[in-house]
């Protein structure tokens, strides 16, 4: 278990399968000492994996990791998400695991106009000939997926659009918006501009945590849904800030 406190303790985040192979064990045995070492609060577990009580700002653990987290709640946001898209729109849709999600369900809509930085929506988005896709070119963040830089901020300098679905890691209730990553804030400070509806798409972890570089604040934000298991107590608080929630 000390192995695994120790993975805990680098990456801050961990999943199982990733824990299975680094450490050469069963899966059972993991799940069984992720267990134990929650019941003496040295980590927290969640849906296929585990995180730090206490999470650096300024790592993201990878895209392919971060992916299976709360999937059930993604799936849910990105459900009451869709119901906002109407026929003939222009979404633009940022990177992110939850984000994702949005893009898989997209690919049931036609007569839409799409632009993304993020290659795995991209990829998946394509396969839907009734979809219009652009996709802003730039420079790849490793193990994330996403397009950011000089040629990606030109492009969205472009254009405009009627609704931009924005991923977030971090939700503080005196910031506002963050994230981890220095490359991706200039890209998505862009999209909040070029759009007429933000839209922030994110799960209950993020909320009351600090990371690396500021967003936004709560009032560039025309919409936040996440899932019911929010903490009431930080549901009341955002209530009382008078920030729009989709509870789902």
């Amino acid at each position: 278990m000390e192995l695994i406190t120790a993975e805990i303790k680098q990456h801050g985040i961990v999943s199982i399968d990733e824990l299975t192979t680094r450490l050469k064990t069963s899966r059972s045995t993991i799940c069984r000492d992720l267990l134990e070492l929650e019941l003496e609060h040295a980590l927290k577990r969640i849906r296929g994996g585990a995180v730090a009580l206490t999470q650096r700002t300024s790592y993201e653990p990878p895209f392919d990791v971060r992916k299976d987290f709360f999937y059930d709640e993604k799936q849910r946001i990105a459900s009451a998400a869709i119901e906002l898209v109407q026929e003939n729109e222009t979404l633009l849709l940022d990177s992110g695991t939850t984000v994702y999600e949005l893009a898989k369900a997209l690919m049931n809509k036609n007569n839409l106009y799409i632009a993304t930085n993020d290659l795995n929506s991209a990829m998946l988005l394509s396969q839907n000939t009734d979809i219009e896709l652009t996709v802003f070119g730039g420079a790849l963040r490793k193990h994330h997926y996403s397009l950011n830089g000089y040629f990606t901020e030109n492009m969205i300098r472009q254009i405009h659009a009627d609704k931009v679905f924005l991923g977030v890691d971090a939700v503080d209730m005196n910031i506002g918006y963050m994230n981890f990553s220095v490359e991706e804030i200039q890209t998505k400070k862009l999209m909040i501009q070029a759009s007429n509806e933000v839209i922030v798409l994110c799960d209950h972890s993020k909320f009351e945590k600090i990371a690396f570089v500021n967003i936004c604040h709560f009032d560039e934000v025309d919409l936040v849904i996440t899932g019911k298991e929010i903490n009431r107590d930080i549901l009341h608080k955002m209530e009382e800030m008078k920030i729009n929630m989709m509870i789902v």
